[in-house]
């Protein structure tokens, strides 16, 4: 078993962590025995497929906590956990925190980055102001891709060599009708999640849906759409984080809106600009909720 091959599983945990998801079912699902299917995903994905479940739930955990005023035993109910204690066990083995403390830590840590870049430091980007606005759903064919954040290259869509091309092939194989433009939707967290872990659906918006796969490493993604905070970023892709950052902080610091459990949106739209193939134009959404 492939990397490729238990990708959609992958897809599934990062998708529904709160679902059953025990070695007896994952296995009988992939038609392999308990011991053989286990054998099979820790060769392939470097941890056990009971510690990838629990370090997906946590880390979800971990970015709820951060972002939301939910209440513990919402969280941990929401990321698959059973009970406030179960999960603040398994929260605290592994990040040496309990929930609470990691939600006191991550709310003084965002007060002292404030802080510290009242005035923004030069780092030859350029960033927009904020805003904030509603997207609208649309469907969207998808690439899950695993891998370091950072190192997934740029689309050319005549396909071209690049790590866009097994989406590329799939429009053209199925004919699919397509726009031109660029979408990648984030679900980790590069300061936890190992860097070959790290999953991102590179994206395309389908003009029409009908032949496009449902299953598989690539297929038919539903974007629901909704409120989202935006910055718009002009410069190297090394450069990016600082806009997340600023994105992310600026929201907190409104005091109108806070953000909001759901993976970022970048969306390319300038690739090489002045003949720099690593300086771009993108837009960076993150999902927020106005504050009551």
């Amino acid at each position: 078993m492939t990397m490729r091959e238990i990708t959609p599983l992958l897809i599934g945990v990062q998708s529904n962590p709160e679902r059953d998801v025990s070695l007896t079912r994952l296995a009988a699902e992939h038609g392999y025995s308990p011991s053989h299917f286990h054998r099979l995903f820790t060769e392939a994905v470097g941890e056990t497929p009971k510690d990838h479940v629990e370090r997906v739930r946590l880390e979800r955990g971990a970015y709820r906590l951060s972002v939301t005023t939910e209440s513990v035993l919402d969280i941990a109910l929401a990321v698959g956990f059973q009970n406030h204690e179960t999960f603040t066990r398994a929260f605290k083995r592994r990040f040496n925190y309990t929930p609470s403390a990691w939600r006191q830590l991550s709310v003084q840590r965002q007060r002292e980055w404030l802080k510290a870049n009242r005035v923004r430091k030069p780092d030859g980007s350029e960033l927009s102001d904020v805003s904030y606005l509603t997207l609208k759903p649309m469907a969207l064919l998808a690439m899950r891709r695993m891998g370091q954040y950072g190192t997934f290259g740029m689309p050319d869509w005549e396909g071209g060599p690049s790590d866009w091309l097994p989406l590329v092939d799939e429009l053209n194989k199925r004919k699919l009708p397509f726009r031109k433009l660029g979408m990648m939707f984030c679900y980790d967290n590069p300061g936890m999640t190992p860097p070959h872990l790290q999953a991102m659906d590179a994206c395309v918006p389908l003009l029409k849906t009908a032949g496009a796969p449902r299953k598989g490493n690539v297929r038919r993604l539903d974007f629901d759409g909704g409120l989202y905070g935006a910055i718009e970023h002009r410069g190297k892709v090394c450069t990016l984080e600082n806009a997340y950052r600023t994105l992310a902080f600026s929201i907190v610091k409104s005091g109108r809106f806070a953000l909001k459990p759901g993976p970022p949106l970048e969306i390319l739209r300038e690739i090489g600009i002045d003949g720099d193939p690593n300086r771009c134009l993108n837009e960076i959404y993150l999902p927020v909720e106005p504050v009551r």
